[in-house]
């Protein structure tokens, strides 16, 4: 496995108990294994009915991990192999994850479907769907799936998507139709990196939405850590992480904290990023602004982030002078893909985040051409890059476009040997 080194980045919120001991709300060392589920952990050296954690789970005990991050669910008994689970942590634990919310204020939720085997790989993505910021993008035009929780109930079974990277055919999907396979619902309209929690004024409501990006995600790797066996203590965990379009943004925001809530699978070089449609440019033409807007593109998304009252990367944003140069790839990409192994696919004409957020682009052929080279310039140094001539937008979630790319580096082969850490490829195609 890799091992990839770097300086400390800021320090995010700490959860959990493996490494140090947790803080205790008076400031104190928290010990694990003192038999009471201090603050910061999951339990103490109790047991629990495996069905109190899930719907995934028929049967069986569960025990406490000795670091008292979680439950050990090596004993549990799966409801059906490869069933989906919809789970809305503000729903099982409001005290925790009370914070994890869509725009309208409803639960954030995640689908979840266990490998009918058990299995130390896991494929978690952040779903994804645009924005808005009450500017160039209207909160009152979002579409309303986008900003409220899933219409299953919690413990409530579903479809997951069950293509492309999610597929579980074995032939289309050799490296991870057998991995736990988990997508994250995208319903706070802020790329994934709100970093508040309270409501802020909205347009489209009175009251104000919540843009509690970060919140989710937090969420969503504390209740996996607690209830579904992903445990970096196990030097087998192997973790794709990602996002298509805003999911990828999300993933990108959000991955020292992840590198932050997974340190043994990061030093391992068990911890990888899969980006799909990742990729802003500091685009600047006056004929071909975002939408309506009359600023360059990275005003736009200062006035958004603000909006939002988001946070980029930690460490990006110490590191420049403005930290909306955290926004571009050619910013970030750096400092993420040194903290952990990077794959991006970025089609070199794209056609939501060239075209259809610039709507006169598409008609002005000078323009189209120096975005392709601008494009090109800002991807020459990353090492893992799959990039079609386009216009197109995401591939991971398609059989199609999973499939996609040359005979012997489709889309599909070239993650596989990324995660099995063969050496970097650049496709383009």
């Amino acid at each position: 496995m890799r091992f990839e080194t770097q300086t400390l980045w800021v320090a995010l919120i700490a959860w959990g108990c493996s490494g140090p001991p947790s803080s205790g709300s008076d400031g104190g060392a928290v010990p694990c294994g003192n038999g009471v589920t201090d603050v910061g952990e999951a339990c103490d050296g109790d047991s629990i009915a495996c069905t109190t954690l899930g719907g995934s789970w028929s049967a069986g005990t569960a025990g406490c991990r000795t670091n008292c991050a979680g439950w050990d669910v090596s004993m549990c008994t799966l409801q059906a192999p490869g069933n989906t689970e919809v789970v809305k942590p503000a729903e099982r634990d409001p005290t925790r994850w009370a914070q994890a919310r869509c725009n309208d204020g409803t639960p954030f939720a995640f689908r979840i479907s266990l490998a009918p085997t058990a299995s130390p790989v896991w494929v978690i993505q952040l779903e994804g769907g645009g924005y808005c910021d009450d500017a160039t993008m209207p909160c009152s035009e979002r579409e309303a799936r986008l900003t409220t929780t899933l219409p299953l109930p919690d413990r409530g079974t579903g479809p997951l998507a069950t293509y492309g990277i999610f597929s579980r055919d074995a032939a289309s999907n050799p490296t991870f139709a057998g991995a736990n396979h988990v997508l994250a619902h995208y319903c706070s309209s802020d790329f994934w990196h709100g970093a508040t929690t309270e409501l802020r004024p909205s347009a489209v409501s009175p009251g104000g939405w919540y843009y509690s990006g970060r919140a989710n995600v937090r969420a969503l790797f504390e209740v996996l850590a607690q209830r579904y066996g992903l445990d970096d203590q196990d030097p087998a965990l192997h973790v794709l992480f990602g996002g298509n379009s805003a999911g990828a943004f999300g993933a990108q925001f959000n991955s020292a904290f992840v590198a932050q809530t997974l340190p043994n699978a990061r030093a391992g070089g068990r911890l990888e990023l899969l980006l799909d449609a990742p990729w802003f440019l500091d685009w600047d033409d006056p004929a071909h602004r975002i939408v309506n807007a009359t600023v360059r593109d990275r005003e736009v998304w200062r006035s958004a982030q603000a909006y939002w009252g988001a946070t980029g990367d930690p460490e990006c944003e110490t590191s420049v002078s403005d930290p909306i140069d955290c926004w571009f790839g050619a910013t970030w990409y750096p400092i993420v893909s040194a903290r952990q192994p990077t794959f991006v696919q970025q089609c070199q004409l794209d056609d939501v985040i060239g075209l259809a957020i610039h709507p006169t682009l598409g008609a002005d052929a000078a323009a189209i051409g120096a975005w392709r080279a601008q494009l090109s310039a800002a991807t020459a140094s990353v090492t893992w890059f799959f990039s079609g001539a386009g216009p197109c937008h995401v591939l991971t979630i398609s059989d199609q476009g999973w499939a996609s790319g040359p005979p012997g580096s489709t889309l599909q082969e070239m993650v596989s040997r990324f995660f099995d850490d063969g050496p970097p490829e650049r496709v383009t195609f």
